[in-house]
This record gives structure tokens, sequence and C-alpha cells, in this order.
């Protein structure tokens, strides 16, 4: 009797870690309703305004340009959400964010994770890429890491992407990289490696 308890609980055990690997942050997702477009300068600098358009648009134009090759979800994310904000974007608060979004895959054994941030001021892409490419947890999925990361922006728009390199052949950060560029116009303002 107490081996098929143990072995009920066993069972139980592992469908709950199993189902601890999944990604419970966010919010609903958005109604599309713009097309992204590149635009001017931010007022009074001399760093482009990046797009226009809403933030889930944009992450379809990037898709256009290069398919995930994986079942995404796109959603918004609370900025007004501290723990949501540091899950998705690695930044400690949100004092310089205007909207984020983010486009993770749907199976949670499989690390991919595409974020974009829109800024308040343009002029601040540079430092806040770097805290989101340092803060940014690669292991928030808990059974898998992410161990391909770039970090690149477009004016007022930054990008964070983390992939792992088993997806290879199917995505790489590199190539959504150069398909944020393609949308951008050819043209980034930030782009770490």
């Amino acid at each position: 009797m107490s081996k098929l308890i143990s072995a009920i609980l066993a069972v139980l055990l592992l469908a709950s870690m199993l189902s601890g690997c999944g990604n419970q942050n966010g919010s609903e997702q958005p109604t599309q309703t713009t097309s992204p477009t590149a635009t001017g300068e931010v007022a009074g600098t001399d760093v482009p305004n990046g797009l226009q358009g809403e933030l889930s648009s944009i992450i379809d134009e990037i898709y256009a340009n290069k398919d995930a090759g994986i079942a995404v979800e796109t959603k918004a994310v609370d900025v007004g959400d501290a723990d949501s904000i540091k899950y998705f974007t690695g930044l400690s608060d949100a004092d310089k964010i205007e909207e984020a979004f983010v486009s993770e895959a749907m199976m949670s054994s499989q690390a991919y994770s595409l974020v974009l941030v829109r800024l308040k001021d343009g002029a601040d892409a540079q430092d806040v890429a770097q805290a989101m490419k340092d803060g940014i947890d690669t292991r928030k999925w808990i059974c898998v890491e992410a161990d391909d990361l770039r970090v690149a922006a477009c004016g007022d728009v930054v990008m964070l992407i983390m992939v792992s390199s088993a997806l290879s052949d199917t995505v790489t950060a590199a190539q959504i990289v150069d398909a944020f560029s393609a949308v951008c116009g050819g043209t980034l303002t930030v782009d770490l490696k």
C-alpha cells in the first residue's frame, strides 16, 4: 500500500514540477491596430525616435522578416508590476519605460523570449539596453536556459532577444536582431552582443 501511495505522490510531484516550468507572468494579448513606421528624431536630441505603432505590430513585422519557427505568444507586460518587469526585461523598475511587450515560446521547454520596450526618452536607449542585458535571468524557465542573448535598439524602442542554442537550427538571436534592423530601415542605435 505504501508503494502505491509513494508512486502516486511521485507522479503528482513530477506533474507539478513540469507545470512549474511554464510562464505565469504577463497579461492578455492586445488587439493590433497599426503597423510600425520609422519616424524622425527625438525632440532636442540627435537620437532617432525609433518606430511608431504598437509594439505588438513591430513584433509581427520582425516575424515577417524572420519567422521564429516555434509557436509563440505575444502579450503586453504590465509596467506597473515590478515582478513582471524584472522577469521579462531584467530591469529593476519601469521608470524609463512607457510600455513593454513580450513574445515567448508557448512550450515552456523552449527557451525563447523576445521583448520590446518603448522608452519615455530615446536618449536612454544605451543605458536601458545595458541594464536589460545585465539584469535578465537567462534561466527564468527553470527547466531550460537561453544562452544566446542580444539587446538592440532603434531610437526609443529597445529589443531583448534570448534563445537557447538548442534552437539554432530554427532561430538565433542574430537572426532576430537582423529582422529588427530591417524593420528599423537598417539602422540600429544600439547593438549589444
